[in-house]
């Protein structure tokens, strides 16, 4: 049985989370408190799995909780439950919430949240990912740009010229945004060399998913590894990341969904750069037996390491304590059936953008797994969208 604390300064609301979770009363054991303060005073006495509050509450809001929640107990998954909709609001939790649940919701929402959290809890704590999670040189820190590109999107100055600012302020971050903004894919024939003009072309969801990747590419350090291209897996990465929001947006999802698309798609595949800049010999070991035995990557390190890339970028990803859906997604891209979440998500759409974006077919679709969450008969209109000129970001 697991620990849930829900803090709430609503005590209509509070009775009724504990009452939501009533008939699940055999997994989870639910605490009640009406403060920040009270909610700490309780993780003192007991152990907590979850710690799920309101964002807006006098003395200390959601985000002020949980940042100290994550520094005392780190071990303690993070829920932001709240009624504000506003995208900075909510992308400034990032640093110290694992979910973010919108008010209202429902039941099936919160159970789903505690499920994912569950799922990846038991994947992340997998002795032998962890073993190769140390193996690393580094593992990258939380990168700060990201955090002063949010600081000046919510400044009541904010202004695109602002944010170019604080994204020149990385040569890496500054040269993708310039190539992404200046690909042909996006139908446009002149040149940008205005930032504030890339910026306002590629729109700043985008530009937040970049600065989060910018972290781990800027890190790899070129040649280590003979034959690994970092711009043909960038490539790859830009190409699930736009169809995976170009998937989530066709089926008529919200924003915030669709960009948490796109960042997954972007950040997917980042574990590879992590194993190809610690542990070159090992990864190119991987790569020959995939190659040599014509199986999927995963298999092949599996046989080498005993965990996969996907494993290994969702543990960086866990410990940035970026939202479960972007975790979940990174961990489970190859193989979807492993989450306990059975229902079209952000993890359906990267699953489906990386087999569709992958050139060697080594990793086709779970079809199986398309039926059994019940959109088998999506999958030809998302090959379609695949097949579409790719349209051009916005905001």
């Amino acid at each position: 049985m697991k620990k849930i604390l829900f803090v709430e300064d609503n005590e209509m609301l509070l009775e009724l989370y504990s009452l939501m979770l009533d008939r699940d009363r055999d997994r989870w054991q639910t605490a009640l408190a009406p403060d920040g303060a009270t909610a700490l005073k309780l993780l003192q006495q007991t152990t907590f799995d979850v710690v799920a509050t309101d964002m807006q509450m006098p003395g200390m809001n959601g985000v002020e909780l949980l940042t100290e929640v994550r520094q005392r107990h780190p071990q303690t998954s993070r829920i932001i439950i709240s009624g504000f909709t506003d995208q900075a609001d909510a992308a400034n939790s990032l640093h110290c919430t694992h979910q973010f649940i919108p008010k209202p919701f429902n039941v099936q929402a919160l159970r789903a949240a505690l499920d994912r959290l569950g799922s990846l809890d038991a994947f992340l704590q997998d002795e032998k990912l962890r073993r190769l999670a140390g193996k690393m040189r580094a593992l990258p820190s939380f990168p700060t740009l990201y955090l002063d590109i949010m600081r000046e999107i919510e400044s009541p100055t904010s202004s695109l010229q602002g944010v170019a600012a604080v994204v020149a302020k990385d040569p890496g971050l500054t040269a993708k945004i310039f190539q992404l903004a200046n690909s042909g894919a996006l139908g446009r024939a002149e040149r940008l060399s205005d930032p504030a003009e890339a910026v306002q072309r590629l729109g700043l969801s985008t530009v937040r998913a970049l600065a989060l990747s910018a972290q781990v590419y800027g890190s790899f350090a070129p040649g280590r590894l003979p034959g690994f291209s970092a711009e043909t897996l960038w490539a790859h990465l830009m190409n699930c990341g736009e169809l995976a929001r170009a998937i989530l947006r066709h089926e008529r999802a919200g924003v915030a969904a669709a960009d948490d698309a796109f960042t997954a798609g972007l950040l997917h595949d980042m574990g590879k750069l992590m194993l190809a800049d610690s542990l070159p010999n090992e990864f190119a070991r991987a790569l020959a037996l995939a190659e040599e035995e014509q199986m999927p990557l995963p298999d092949a390190e599996m046989a080498v390491f005993g965990a996969t890339h996907a494993g290994l970028a969702a543990y960086l990803l866990g410990l940035w304590g970026l939202p479960a859906a972007i975790v979940e997604a990174v961990a489970f891209h190859h193989t979807p059936e492993k989450s306990e979440v059975k229902e079209f998500s952000v993890l359906t759409a990267v699953h489906v953008a990386n087999a569709l974006a992958d050139e060697s077919r080594r990793h086709p679709v779970n079809l199986d797994y398309l039926a059994e969450i019940g959109v088998a008969d999506r999958w030809d209109g998302w090959r379609a969208l695949a097949a579409e000129p790719s349209a051009e970001p916005t905001a």
